[in-house]
């Protein structure tokens, strides 16, 4: 895996968190946060990270239970939104924007919700809002995920089985498998993640959370800062129609739509994904 992250640090506490942190920034601009989606770690972010890190300080962190960091008994939306709150307070110190995927766009929003002194603006890049822990949308994945990952102990096996892995949406060249997939989300690539999954982590995902969605229900009324939503065009997080309907609940808010682009879009499409973003940047910098 190419090295395009800074060396990693340590927050302390329970549990740690371990984060990238470019440094720097120009004056004047907010630091941005980014939240990596579940089963990935921070990573997921590097060809994203050092390209808004000529201008911002960028952060990126792993969740709990993934990557270096800590693993814990539980990890409801309410635990991984206090984590946020901890770099926003820790790490970050200044009013951040927000940039997460999927269920790293979840915690987001709720904690910027909670905690709206703390966010200057919030991309939400196809979140997992209201199919959170949901059986509609990728509980099949996650299970076999699960079962891959009693194969740690053996890398061979388990790099075999992470191929096996059925992609729960067709490819763009009708990959059906993950083995079939090249580039940023290949299987020696997906393999890397997965290995430093808890597996509590992933037993969890399948079973409802309904603290988790009554929040992600209700925060979108709360939420007082500029929001960015990006929806994918397959296999997307996001209900049908639900991208729109977020954007009437939210003051100020837009929408954009990637038509024929999967769920991770910054992987797939990293020079869209940042073309999407510096309109906004500059929209928060100037509402300061």
């Amino acid at each position: 895996m190419p090295k395009r992250m800074p060396r990693s640090r340590t927050l302390k506490g329970d549990p740690k968190i371990v984060h990238y942190d470019s440094g720097g920034g120009a004056p004047g601009e907010p630091p941005i946060v980014l939240l990596h989606g579940a089963t990935l770690r921070a990573e997921d972010w590097e060809n994203i990270f050092p390209r808004l890190g000529t201008r911002y300080r960028v952060i990126a962190y792993d969740a709990r239970g993934h990557g270096k960091s800590g693993r814990a008994e539980r990890y409801a939306l309410e635990h991984l939104a206090a984590d946020l709150v901890r770099v926003l307070s820790g790490i970050a110190q200044a009013p951040a924007v927000l940039i997460g995927h999927s269920i790293g766009g979840a915690t987001a929003l709720v904690a910027a919700a909670r905690e709206p002194a703390l966010v200057r603006g919030l991309v939400l890049e196809d979140p997992w809002l209201s199919l959170y822990r949901d059986t509609k949308w990728r509980t099949a994945y996650f299970q076999k995920l699960r079962a891959a990952l009693d194969q740690r102990a053996d890398p061979r096996a388990f790099a075999r089985a992470v191929a096996a892995l059925p992609l729960p949406e067709p490819g763009p060249r009708g990959e059906r498998i993950v083995g079939e997939v090249r580039g940023f989300y290949s299987a020696e690539r997906l393999a890397t993640y997965y290995k430093d999954v808890d597996s509590a982590l992933v037993d969890q995902l399948v079973t409802r959370d309904e603290a988790g969605s009554s929040a992600i229900a209700e925060a979108p009324a709360k939420v007082r800062c500029p929001v960015l939503l990006l929806a994918a065009g397959t296999g997307s997080a996001l209900a049908e129609g639900e991208a729109d309907r977020l954007a009437i609940r939210i003051e100020d808010a837009k929408v954009m739509k990637f038509p024929g682009v999967g769920h991770r879009i910054h992987g797939l499409r990293p020079e869209p994904f940042l073309e999407a973003l510096e309109p906004f940047l500059r929209r928060v910098r100037t509402a300061a």
